[in-house]
């Protein structure tokens, strides 16, 4: 059995520090390994240390991108590939906008309905004096969306500076 080749003192001392700190043996293997690889790059080549470098193979592709490489060098086809991933995504942004309007009406039910009292929060001031169980329209929505930065910048400008929150 062959020997191994021996540490410098550089080496010695970070086998110490790694020691001390109760890395595992295979883990300092691989540290060492890794400290003298960097040095042999180095001493090889210092102008170039630190550049990437090619690792010498392409990147393994996968079916999905293998598609979109022929639809994409293919214009006949690319035309109607892109146009139906744009119609998916618009789908799907057109159900979201449905989401979030329902589940805005349903918020506003909730808060109206008779278990919000003014018994059970405690807080008489934050109730409405009446509960109101209309629906917020889209507009109504899209108008408060649009007008808070200008509220904030009202608050800062009233504050004089920052605001906690």
């Amino acid at each position: 059995m062959g020997r191994g080749t021996t540490l410098t003192i550089p080496e010695r001392a970070h086998v110490d520090l790694m020691v001390q700190l109760n890395m595992s043996i295979s883990l300092m293997s691989a540290r060492i390994h890794c400290s003298r690889t960097l040095n042999d790059c180095y001493m090889s080549d210092p102008v170039a240390y630190g550049t990437s470098k090619s690792t010498g193979r392409a990147r393994k592709n996968t079916t999905e991108s293998v598609q979109i490489n022929y639809f994409a060098n293919n214009p006949k086809i690319w035309k109607h590939h892109a146009a139906k991933s744009c119609s998916q995504s618009l789908e799907q942004y057109s159900c979201l906008l449905g989401f979030e309007e329902d589940q805005s009406a349903r918020l506003a039910s909730v808060l109206a309905g008779p278990e919000f009292n003014r018994k059970r929060l405690g807080h008489s001031a934050q109730m409405p004096s009446k509960p109101s169980g209309a629906r917020f329209t889209r507009h109504t929505l899209e108008n408060l969306s649009n007008s808070m930065p200008n509220r904030i910048f009202q608050v800062i400008q009233k504050n004089g500076g920052d605001t906690s929150y």
